[in-house]
């Protein structure tokens, strides 16, 4: 069974998803948004594919969180507070892999902080 692709930006701003979707479509990318409930949204490919599911931005203040849940070189990355945003690729679409990184690291582009997990990690 495959499982899904997680991938978590944490950046300094309150991140503007659509924004950031609608610059990817404008660059290329062949995809269609959704609302999927207060804040997060799913994105879909060109024949109807949930590729991505972006889940709704938290605020995270408690010092020591980021450490706990992603380690402690992710943690010394970045400064609180941060906006955490998880980011789920399908499973068994490659093609979901690539767009949830690419939209983590637009996002991390424009509103600073870090993704993970880190590119030589992967």
């Amino acid at each position: 069974m495959a499982l899904t692709s997680d991938v978590v930006a944490l950046v300094r701003n309150e991140p503007d998803i659509p924004t950031v979707v609608e610059g990817m479509i404008a660059f290329g990318e062949a995809l269609r948004m959704r609302e999927a409930g207060p804040g997060a949204r799913h994105l879909y490919d060109s024949e109807g594919r949930l590729l991505v599911s972006i889940e709704a931005p938290e605020l995270v203040r408690v010092p020591g969180e980021v450490a706990r849940l992603l380690g402690p070189q992710m943690a010394d990355r970045v400064r609180l507070p941060v906006w955490w945003v998880e980011i789920r690729a399908a499973a068994g679409l490659p093609e979901a892999r690539r767009v949830a990184r690419r939209f983590a690291d637009d996002l991390v582009h424009w509103q600073g902080g870090a993704v993970w997990p880190p590119v030589e990690s992967r």
